[in-house]
Parts: C-alpha cells; structure tokens; sequence
C-alpha cells in the first residue's frame, strides 16, 4: 500500500450531554492510500499507545471517505477513515499511534509515495514504520486549546522555495504543542487547529497546466468547447496539489497528523479572485475548475466526499433549500464549565457569479441558503442550552475567512480599480467593500443577535490579509442588550485576525500604499453599531507572519475567559486579547 497522503485528523462535536461523552475525546482520522479496493475491507489495524506502550485504542473499521480510483494513475487511490474515541484522564495524556496488518505485530511500513509529478520523493517518507506521537487528549471536563492560521502558501508556486524559512512558523506551532508551555497550565499542545481560509494555494495551477495556461494567454478560448476528459484531469491536478502541499516531514503535514482540525476555505483554495469574476465564473471552463476544486476541499479539508464523479455547483440563485451547496460548518465543544461553539462561515461558494438578464450584478458573499442555515443552527442550538440542567458559560468563534473590520478603500478608488482586474478582485474580497456593506451589516447584527439570542460571548476570527489586527464592533442598539450590558449602554464583539502563517506579509512601500488610499478609523454604522481597529502590540497592524494560539481559562466565577494570543515570526507580542462571557442564566423551571 502506498501512502498518497495523511495521516490527517478531522475533529468532531464533542457534546456533555452524559457521563460518556464527557469522558471520552474523539476525532476521525484519514489516510489516502494506493492500491487498495474501495469494496474490499481495508487490512489494517490503527493502534493508540500511551507513555508505557500500552494499548489505548485500536479500530479495524476503515471505512472510505473519498474514493479516487477512477483518476490517472499518479492521482488514483482511496481516502480511508476510522473513528477514534479515547477515554480521558485526571491528567492530560499524549499518545501515539501506528497502523499494524492484523495477525503482523509491529508497526505497518508504508510504500514511499511519489510525488504527483512521478518523480520519487522518499527522502520525505523513508520506507520505516510508520508512528505518529504527540496527540493530546485533554483531561476530564477541559476544554481544548485551539490553533489558528490561514493563508498557508503563496500565488506563484515557485516563490514557496523562494520564501525564507518557509515553515519556519509550522515548526515553532510543532514545538509549542508537542512541549508543556506556561500558557497551558492544565493541558499541555493543541486539541483543535483551524483553518481559516486558502489552506492550499491553487493558483499555480494557471501555470503548470497546459489548457489552462492556453487560456490565460486566450481568453477567446473560452468561447471554445471543453476538451474531453479536462474534468478528469483537473481533478487530478487538484488532488496532486494537495499531495504535494500537505504531504512530508515539513509545513502543515505534521500538524495535520496530531491536532484534529476543522476547515472553512477561500479563494486560494478555489483560485485567486475566486467570486469576482462575473462574466467568467458561468462558463463551462470555469464550472469545471471549480467543481473539481471544491470536491477536493470536501475530500481532502472536510474529511469525506461523497459522489466523487458528480459535478459541484456553487450556491447561487436560484438555490434549492433541500439541496444547498454551500460549505457552512459548525462543531460544539462543551465541557464542565464552558460551551464552546465554532461556526465556520464559507464566504466563497455563494459568491456572485450570475447575470441576471437584465444586466444587473447582484454581488453577495452568503446565499441565502447558508444565511438560513445560519438561522436554524442558532435556534437548534438555543433549545439545546434550554435543555441542560446545568447551565455554563458560554463561547463562540465565529470563522470569517476575510474580517469583518479591516482598511476600508474609498467610493472613488473602488470606481477607478473597476478597470484593472488584480486590484477590482482584491477590492471585492473584502466584506468592507461598498458593494457588500449591506451584507456586512446583515451580519453583524446577525452576530449581536446571536450573542444575546444564547447569552454568549462571540468572537470573529478571520485571516486572507497578510497582517495580524484586532477589531471591535460595538452596538448600542437596544435589541442587542442584555440586562447587565444595558447598564454599560453597549454590547462587543471582538475580531481576531492572524494572517499569514505562510504568505509573506506586504512589503513596507506596498503596505504604505494601501494606507495611504483608505481608512481605518472609527466608523458609525447602521443600527447603532460601530467598528474600530486596536492595537496589536504597538500599532494597528502587525506585518509579519503569525499564527494565533486560543485558551479557555476556567473561574472560580464560572466564566471561564477566552484568550488569544499572536504568535509571530519575529516579534514578541505580551499582549492576549482577552474575552469575559456573561453568566450562565439560571434554569428555568422544570429543568
């Protein structure tokens, strides 16, 4: 058996609504594997170990996730998938884990795979067994410590060698979480890592592939019939990405392999401008590029694909709200004293990409059948509180792949970047440009009204920007207020940006450049509601690569703060954005 890729950890909800469930940690694991038959089972044991090299867990039930066997040779294999649940402990516990052949003790070696490319690349996985240490399980009612980045590469996949110390901000993650640090007193590592958008970096497609560097060069070949067996291919080309990106001994892989994650995706993942393409986005090129790009997000970032042949659509009018194409995630964590909620919002599959006929471009960054989504959840997950006969504390993260509050361009240059398309898309991304400010108010409304809905604290995690910022949005809107913020006269929300782990950051004149032309003071909005960049450290942005490391502290009070704290390349930032949830509320009666 070959191993194409993995292992990766995909985390799941983690619910304390009885005795086992609050004693167990689980997660699912995959592996995408050559040479194996989707009909036949899987003849491999996955085995977990504590520090003594005793068994803790062992599962022959692979199951498969994706199945790729009809792809080209180099791209053709299977995604397996098993369960893993684990008992937690007083204390927390690192193990590790292998793959055995059952009635073959010993640890499974692996065929070195290929790159997708063909050529051997085994001094990446020599032909050993193969066993992974260093996941964590927390201890009994802990929640878990979550890493945060986004942006995990660059446009031109040339520049990746180009870029000093590439991984250097991968390595310093890996060393935080596989050693006992300060700022985890109770746990030690990660529990849950999150990826907030262009995990991947697929622009390099544009050049390495032949048709579409034809089209690039013609655009009239748009015009053109799509070849036979382009869907095919550049599947393939997706799915040897990702092989390439998230496989070997550096960079993401060996974090992927030990913290179970969760993956929203953006228009890196996609390509870049992905949504600000209106005329384009309705070919039959473009559906087929994005159709193979997000049936390798759902294989390879979500964790499971089903109809792998099928094509994908985005999720635009008219949509069907029985089967929406929209990429909406949400995982709860609770624990003995806290909830914790991650809602990961997909701000590229509704994108515009359709004229009406009358000319007109309505651009939209969520369909309407995600905003409904969005509305259930929040209601699902009220009457689920209402239930627990304990009440706790309460967190949620909200995943905006692009923030909510950053640099805002004026009327007038968005007006004049219409014409050139690098800076039109880049200006269209963001949730601040003019042409989504009513959506941006939408939600943000939406967010105080979920904040008050479940008394809860909510906080934006967002990334795409290539600086690490803080934002604050406030409301004085009184349908916003709870009974103690109406003695303050104002709710918050906090927004947390780190961008890029990856990416560089702007270039001093380049970054000059985009303050000179916008703004980034206060700004009064809509509904009695305001938004302001803070400080990170001493200024308003901090342009280095960064990744954010999350915490929640319990209290004697029983309302366990949620801090964040910047982790950058070069600098050392002591400040942590620190996030107070109200009090639980009473039970009610008959509870």
């Amino acid at each position: 058996m070959e191993l194409l890729l993995g292992p990766i950890l995909y985390a799941k909800d983690q619910l304390a609504d009885d005795s086992k469930s609050q004693n167990t940690w689980s997660f699912f694991l995959n592996v995408f594997l050559g040479g194996t038959d989707p009909n036949q089972p899987l003849p491999l044991k996955l085995c977990f170990t504590d520090a003594q090299g005793e068994e803790v867990f062992s599962s022959q039930e692979a199951r498969p996730a994706a199945d790729f066997s009809w792809l080209p040779e180099r791209s053709a294999g299977v995604v397996w998938r098993w369960e893993v649940v684990l008992s937690r402990q007083p204390q927390a516990q690192s193990l590790k884990y292998h793959f055995e052949v059952p009635g073959q003790p010993g640890a499974y070696s692996f065929t070195p795979p290929s790159t997708p490319d063909g050529k051997e690349r085994s001094y990446q996985f020599p032909a050993q067994p193969l066993v992974i240490d260093h996941v964590v399980v927390p201890s009994v009612g802990t929640p878990p410590n979550i890493a945060f980045f986004s942006c995990n590469g660059a446009e031109d996949g040339k520049k990746w060698k180009r870029i000093p110390k590439f991984f250097a901000l991968w390595e310093e993650m890996l060393e935080e979480h596989r050693r006992a640090s300060g700022h985890f007193k109770k746990t030690p590592g990660f529990q849950l890592l999150i990826g907030g958008g262009d995990q991947l970096y697929a622009d390099s497609l544009w050049s390495t592939m032949t048709e579409l560097k034809q089209l690039r060069k013609q655009s009239n070949t748009l015009k053109q019939p799509v070849p036979q067996g382009f869907a095919d291919r550049v599947m393939a080309e997706y799915v040897g990405l990702y092989r390439e990106r998230w496989n070997g001994t550096e960079g993401i892989a060996p974090m992927l392999a030990r913290v179970p994650g969760l993956f929203t995706w953006d228009d890196h993942d996609i390509f870049d401008g992905w949504g600000s393409h209106e005329d384009l986005q309705g070919t039959p090129w473009f559906k087929q590029i994005y159709s193979a790009a997000a049936r390798a997000f759902e294989a390879f970032q979500l964790g499971r694909l089903a109809q792998p042949q099928t094509l994908r659509e985005p999720d635009i009018q008219p949509w069907d709200s029985k089967h929406p194409r929209h990429y909406f995630q949400t995982l709860s964590l609770t624990s003995k004293d806290c909830d914790l909620d991650v809602v990961m919002l997909d701000l590229r599959s509704g994108r515009t990409s359709q004229s009406p006929d009358k000319g007109k471009v309505e651009h939209t960054v969520m369909s309407e059948s995600q905003w409904k989504a969005f509305e259930d959840w929040k209601e699902a997950r009220f009457l689920q509180k209402a239930k627990d006969p304990v009440p706790r504390a309460h967190h949620i993260l909200v995943v905006s792949s692009v923030p909510v509050v950053h640099l805002r361009f004026s009327s007038t240059l968005e007006r004049l970047a219409g014409g050139v398309s690098s800076m039109r898309d880049d200006m269209l991304d963001q949730w601040e440009s003019l042409v989504h400010r009513g959506e941006r108010t939408r939600l943000i409304m939406d967010l105080f009204s979920l904040a008050k809905h479940v008394n809860a604290a909510v906080t934006v995690l967002s990334g795409d920007v290539h600086v690490a910022a803080r934002g604050r949005l406030r409301s004085r809107n009184p349908e916003h207020l709870t009974e103690a913020q109406a003695v303050t006269g104002e709710a918050i929300i906090e927004q947390v940006t780190s961008s890029a782990i990856g990416h560089n950051a702007p270039g001093p004149l380049e970054f000059l450049g985009m303050l000179t032309v916008s703004k980034d003071s206060i700004e009064d909005l809509p509904g009695f509601l305001q938004s302001e960049l803070l400080p990170v450290g001493s200024d308003l942005y901090l342009r280095e690569r960064n990744w954010l490391a999350l915490r929640v502290e319990p209290s004697q009070l029983k309302q366990p703060k949620l801090w964040a704290r910047w982790v950058a390349e070069e600098s050392v930032l002591p400040m942590e954005v620190v996030v107070t949830p109200p009090r639980p509320l009473p039970p009610k009666e008959g509870h």
